[in-house]
């Protein structure tokens, strides 16, 4: 069996429950074991926390690291802003004594300790390294052949070392026998980052290039690996669709895509509760 504790972030447990459901749903079928990290919170958020303060961001992050060390296994985040908040912070406390007692300092008022005792893994990871493409093929029992999906890895995957979390996610598509369309802006950040500054720029200069692109291309669904991507990519088609420009793309959480092959009915998981319908997947599955 493999053990990891689950770092969940904001997003998901407060607006993409469909998220865990399925991540929980396919961990069972994979041979994994999910420790809840009891008094987690938010990363914090890379792109306000560190920019304002980044001994506050050290800290909040040394914290969760260290709720998680309290399970002894390795962290497994849903989140790619979450993998490159708490992976970065833990390298540089790692890295530097000084720097690890300074935030330890600021810990002791917590009752906590940051040791460095865990690593900090993105799912693509654990699934492509930890449990290995043959097992994932051998748990799918159906045909998603039909199925033509366009791949958002995210800005952040990028960051890897020799980009392995993007092409983990690739790797895993193409052993669910489904169709990845390559639309050419797949390394175009989603927009996320830029909505701080600006929604609208972010929307219309990002997302709806991202949109345009991958509509004409002919993809039934966009692939995600990251709530903030996902919520992105659903909060402008919902925007655009009230000024008459209709997508009605659905977008999918990597865990929800490999819970389809693997037979996992789709209520169950509540691929029938996103924003962007997913009726058009979920008739093709019980049609």
């Amino acid at each position: 069996m493999l053990e990891y504790s689950l770092f969940l972030g904001c997003y998901i447990p407060a607006m993409q429950p469909f998220a865990e459901s399925s991540m929980k749903a396919i961990s069972k079928k994979l041979g994994i074991t999910l420790l809840d990290i009891n008094g987690a919170s938010c990363c914090p958020v890379p792109e306000i926390a560190r920019l304002v303060d980044e001994d506050l961001w050290l800290t909040v992050a040394a914290r969760n690291l260290s709720l998680a060390e309290a399970n002894g296994r390795d962290i497994i985040v849903m989140c790619n802003g979450c993998w490159e908040s708490l992976h970065e912070a833990r390298e540089k406390l790692v890295e530097s004594s000084d720097l690890r007692e300074k935030i330890n300092g600021n810990l002791k008022g917590f009752g906590l300790k940051f040791n460095g005792t865990i690593k900090v893994k993105h799912y693509t990871e654990v699934l492509f390294e930890d449990v290995g493409l043959n097992v994932i093929k051998s748990n799918v029992n159906v045909d998603l052949s039909w199925l033509k999906v366009a791949l958002h890895p995210g800005c952040k995957l990028y960051k890897m070392s020799d980009e392995r979390g993007a092409n983990y996610l690739r790797e895993i598509v193409k052993a669910l026998n489904v169709e990845i369309v390559d639309y050419g802006f797949e390394r175009v950040c989603c927009g996320y980052p830029l909505m701080l500054y600006s929604v609208d720029k972010a929307m219309r200069e990002r997302t709806k290039w991202k949109l345009d692109v991958i509509k004409n291309s002919g993809a039934n669904a966009i692939v995600v690996t990251c709530p903030a991507c996902y919520d992105q990519f659903e909060k402008a088609q919902l925007t655009f669709k009230d000024e008459g420009l209709e997508y009605g793309i659905p977008v999918l959480h990597l865990s929800e895509l490999l819970a389809l092959g693997f037979g996992i009915k789709p209520e169950s998981f509540g691929l029938n509760t996103h924003a962007i319908s997913t009726e058009n997947i979920i008739g093709r599955l019980v049609g």
